[in-house]
Formats: structure tokens, C-alpha cells, sequence
């Protein structure tokens, strides 16, 4: 019955971040390389400067072209991840059922932090450290107001 319980509070924290990544990506594509850079037959060795600095900046376009939309959908999918990653937490913090429940206060975990973790390079570190500050936060509420039990001292 435990192993049972774990595979589902496992099967939910694992689930949940692949759920949100897959439903951002069906409403905002995920940019693929392919589309950004086109393969071009290599400089011949008697290329002239000008023809060689040209395929460079043409290359290098399209590499900023590919990491602008990369960075896009890293955004969009860290401003899905958060909120839902953090309602997964707070809602899974409120179940009785505590199979489910713990499975997803890790999945919202593991969204959070996917959805982070994809964006995390672009972010001012005073926005790194508020988000961290804020999750923190909400883990410690969840861990103060919905895991402690309440004394049993006896009145005098």
C-alpha cells in the first residue's frame, strides 16, 4: 500500500511539470533551430573578406534570431510555471488526501523551479532573488500553517 501511495505522489510531482511545459508549448511553439539558421555550403578557401564577413553576419543573424525566440519561450513558459507551480503547492498543501496532496506540492515545486530554470540566465538578480524570496515564503507557510500540529500542553 506505502509503494503504492509513493508511485502516485511520484507519477503526480513528475507529471505536472511535463503537463505545464507541453501545454505552453501547444499555444506558444517552441523555436526550433532548424527554422532559424539555414545550412549554406561552406566558404570556399579562396572567399574573398567580404564574402566571408558577409556569411558570418549572415550566420550570426540567425543565431540572434534563434535566441530571441528561445528567450520568448522562456519567458512565456516561466510566467505559466510560476503561478501554477505555487497553486499546485498551496492546493496540494490544503488536501486531506496526503498521496495527492504531497504529490503536488513537490510537482508544483518541480514547476517552479522548470519554469525557472529555463529562464533563469535573463533574469536582474534582484528579480532572482525576490522570486526566490517569495517561494521561499510560500513554502514556509505551507510548512507552518498547514504541517505543524498544534500543542497538546495541558492547562494548568
Amino acid at each position: 500500500m506505502l509503494a503504492r501511495q509513493i508511485a502516485i505522489g511520484f507519477g503526480i510531482a513528475v507529471i505536472l511539470p511535463l503537463l505545464v511545459y507541453y501545454g505552453v508549448a501547444t499555444f506558444h511553439p517552441i523555436p526550433k533551430l532548424q527554422n532559424f539558421v539555414t545550412t549554406r555550403p561552406p566558404l570556399a578557401p579562396t572567399a574573398t573578406p567580404d564574402e566571408r564577413k558577409e556569411h558570418f553576419d549572415q550566420q550570426r543573424q540567425q543565431q540572434e534570431k534563434y535566441n530571441a525566440a528561445a528567450r520568448e519561450f522562456a519567458r512565456v513558459l516561466a510566467i505559466a510555471a510560476t503561478p501554477l507551480g505555487v497553486g499546485a503547492i498551496l492546493i496540494g498543501a490544503y488536501l486531506t488526501l496526503n498521496v495527492i496532496g504531497t504529490g503536488l506540492i513537490f510537482g508544483g515545486i518541480f514547476t517552479v523551479a522548470w519554469g525557472y530554470w529555463s529562464y533563469w540566465s535573463f533574469l536582474d538578480d534582484w528579480v532572482r532573488f525576490v522570486s526566490l524570496l517569495a517561494g521561499f515564503t510560500v513554502l514556509l507557510f505551507v510548512g507552518i500553517y498547514r504541517t505543524a500540529k498544534p500543542s497538546s500542553a495541558a492547562p494548568s
